[in-house]
């Protein structure tokens, strides 16, 4: 997968979550919650361009285990990860309800499928 390559589906991703996160937000439930779900497409674009770039040098690598590895370390991050900002989210802002992690794991899942998508594809050519 090239550079451009990942970077338009990139692009594509986050045009898709950010109507679903607008669609979201026009429920009045899940509007207090706005900033979460912002934060969160920005943190999870940042995880996703890191993630390629070091999973392609890994895909690269003369040893083949690296690149699993690599998955495995990113994906128990990734996870740890949520479990932090949400349970930081709950003690900090203190929410009413629980509907908070809709937005968040909306974008959490649309990334988390690219995430798969790419790092597949990186994980052929590697081949």
């Amino acid at each position: 997968m090239t550079n451009k390559t990942f970077f338009l589906q990139l692009g594509g991703v986050i045009l898709i979550t950010v109507a679903a996160l607008l669609g979201l937000f026009q429920v009045p439930k899940l509007a207090p919650y706005q900033l979460l779900g912002w934060i969160s497409l920005g943190g999870f674009v940042f995880l996703s361009i890191v993630m390629f770039l070091i999973g392609r040098s890994a895909a690269n690598s003369a040893n083949k285990n690296t690149f699993t590895n690599t998955i495995m370390v990113f994906t128990m991050g990734k996870m740890m990860l949520a479990i932090m900002i949400v349970y930081a989210y709950l003690q900090l802002a203190e929410p009413t309800d629980k509907f908070f992690v809709i937005p968040f794991f909306l974008v959490y899942f649309v990334f988390t499928a690219f995430e798969t998508y790419f790092m597949m594809k990186l994980g052929k050519a590697g081949v």
